[in-house]
């Protein structure tokens, strides 16, 4: 019985939030595909992104997610770094089982 309700809840809390986006009536429904950022008064790195966000949005993604990684593991290296010089051991655990 333990495990029913487990899986009930599981299910509730993956399923809640898209029934809550989807019950929004106040806003119209816009497709994604034609959406189209201004590129008016952007410039540098703000007017690139907008310009691959508005010629192919699969590449947009993947460019954004690579990035998003490079960023993460820049920030560990640091932070690395960081923890080393205050003296903490950083290095990889050994699991024994």
């Amino acid at each position: 019985m333990k495990r029913l309700w487990t899986i009930i809840i599981n299910l509730l809390l993956l399923t809640a939030p898209a029934l809550v986006w989807a019950a929004d009536p106040g806003e119209k429904m816009v497709d994604m595909g034609t959406r189209q950022v201004a590129t008016a008064g952007l410039s540098a790195i703000n007017l690139f992104f907008a310009g691959w966000y508005n010629d192919n949005k699969w590449v947009f993604a993947i460019i954004v997610t690579v990035l998003m990684g490079l960023v993460g593991g820049i920030i560990a290296f640091i932070t690395d770094i960081f923890l080393k010089a205050a003296g903490l051991d950083v290095s990889k655990m050994d699991h024994h089982e």
